[in-house]
């Protein structure tokens, strides 16, 4: 039903004193091309406290610090604001998430903190509930928490329960300083992946040479990721003492995947949490593609992917030796492809030959500037 103003609704009101009365911007309803032209020129999609986030700091390539990756003008002062704003965030998250297929028939969630010692004021822990429709939540459905899982301010829509997940947020926080946000999706790619093995004993998933590779953090195209596997079990909270002696055995981490279940990835930021989460389940599904094509995601290639010579062959003494080296060169020895020639050795920052850095979500290093000067190539695509 329709009333004589235009606007539905069926009561009777007067242009301009209707349900906008000129007080919502033209992003709000952007039917018309001046309405999507503003959308698009000055306001962001993506609900937030700040102003402006990038994947590698304030925008130098040696400003890496990623908890200063969200470091924009902040945009909400006041802690109710900001409690109202991260609420909406995350049932703006779950929702995309729902829609990737991460998060069907209520599964996965997401959980940010704020606040902290830095700021000087005591964390505050946002989590999804469980079992609500993720594609239909609203802010009002999260809880917020203390760093002692203790509710600071219930949801206001009752009957709710928090998500099973809540104890593995915890998990990650404690052992991570740095993260702000940790988001577990059930993605099919995911859980496909930790079956790549079919004996299911694998306790870590390889992949190198994938473009992709440098939008999880801390690794080039060159390198090999590891991302630790643990074994599911019965309810979500008995994971939390593996995933605890996983994430510290594997100090570089920033993922981890449950067999036969989805994952967990997190970050300084929740952007940050979010761009690995999705460049993860991008390698995922590679790598299962990879299989049905008779494709070992964990093995460098042999041929057809550029290499850095080395610089120096072994002292040939004799000139039969130099031929067999360039014989073994050209591929011809056995009619099989040569093996690929050893890379050189990434430096650190102290020029040893093995790199120091603990990675961006580990305790003890919070930036990623030895990566930044140890690879040649951006550690994130720059398209």
């Amino acid at each position: 039903m329709q009333s004589n103003d235009g606007y539905a609704g069926g009561h009777d009101s007067i242009p301009g004193e209707g349900w906008t009365n000129g007080e919502l911007p033209p992003s709000m309803f952007p039917t018309t091309r001046e309405g999507r032209v503003s959308l698009y020129s000055t306001h962001r999609r993506w609900i937030n406290p700040f102003s402006s986030w990038t994947r590698i700091g304030t925008g130098s390539e040696l400003d890496s610090v990623h908890s200063e990756s969200a470091s924009g003008e902040r945009l909400i002062e006041c802690e109710k604001k900001e409690a109202e704003t991260v609420r909406a965030l995350i049932a703006q998250l779950c929702e995309r998430f729902y829609n990737f297929g991460w998060a069907t028939g209520t599964g996965g969630g997401v959980s940010i903190r704020c606040g902290g010692p830095s700021e000087g004021r005591p964390w505050r822990v946002f989590v999804a509930p469980s079992g609500v429709q993720k594609e239909d939540m609203v802010g009002d459905d999260v809880f917020e928490l203390d760093m002692d899982q203790n509710i600071v301010v219930p949801p206001k829509t009752p009957n709710l329960r928090q998500s099973a997940c809540t104890p593995l947020w915890y998990v990650v926080y404690r052992n991570r300083p740095s993260a702000r946000a940790v988001i577990h999706t059930h993605s099919m790619y995911a859980q496909m992946a930790t079956l790549l093995d079919p004996t299911e004993e694998s306790d870590v998933l390889k992949i190198t040479h994938l473009e992709m590779l440098k939008g999880v953090g801390n690794h080039a195209y060159d390198d090999i990721l590891e991302v630790p596997i643990i074994d599911n079990r019965p309810t979500e909270d008995l994971l939390a003492d593996q995933l605890e002696s996983v994430i510290q055995r594997y100090p570089k981490a920033n993922a981890v995947l449950v067999r036969r279940h989805g994952i967990y990835a997190w970050g300084d930021s929740w952007e940050q949490a979010k761009t690995q989460c999705e460049s993860f389940d991008y390698l995922f599904h590679s790598a299962i593609q990879m299989k049905s094509m008779g494709l070992d995601c964990g093995v460098v290639p042999k041929v057809g992917t550029y290499r850095v010579e080395e610089e120096h062959k072994d002292n040939a003494t004799t000139n039969g030796e130099k031929k067999r080296a360039a014989s073994d060169d050209s591929g011809e020895t056995n009619g099989e492809h040569p093996e690929p020639t050893t890379k050189r050795a990434k430096l650190a920052m102290n020029g040893s030959a093995t790199a120091t850095s603990n990675g961006f979500n580990a305790s003890g290093q919070r930036d990623n500037r030895a990566d930044l000067v140890s690879n040649t190539l951006p550690l994130v695509p720059r398209d």
